[in-house]
């Protein structure tokens, strides 16, 4: 269930184009630092979301791996900010996005353990750039 719910959020993320005045300041600060962009998608009541934020993004250790190859970004899924592109049914989800062009590299719905996450983000940034 998690392989498909994986599968149809990477594939409706990836046909999308970002709307280029969502996170202007973080496109610029990644493309300076050669960095990618991580967007933490949650809602408030959604314990896995609470779950990975103890266990990832709030850990020191994961939290500096994270920084040293993306501009971290958590936003709510009702934030009127966040781009329709970007919502999805299921909390929470985690996207990818390329500061230069505006779009989805990789996208997760649900909750993934820390060495998964981790050995995810880096797969992403090395396939980046190679």
């Amino acid at each position: 269930m998690h392989t498909l719910l994986k599968l149809l959020f990477i594939v409706f993320m990836s046909m999308t184009m970002l709307h280029a005045s969502f996170l202007e300041e973080e496109s610029a600060r990644a493309i300076k630092e050669k960095k990618l962009i991580l967007v933490n998608i949650v809602t408030e009541n959604c314990p896995y979301c609470k779950k990975m934020e103890r266990e990832i993004f709030s850990n020191t250790t994961y939290r500096k791996q994270i920084e040293q190859k993306f501009v971290f970004v958590s936003i709510d899924l009702y934030d009127p900010a966040l781009p329709a592109d970007l919502r999805t049914k299921y909390t929470p989800a985690n996207a990818i996005l390329s500061p230069t062009r505006h779009s989805i590299i990789e996208g997760y719905t649900g909750y993934m353990d820390a060495a998964s996450f981790m050995s995810v983000l880096e797969n992403v940034y090395k396939a980046e750039f190679k």
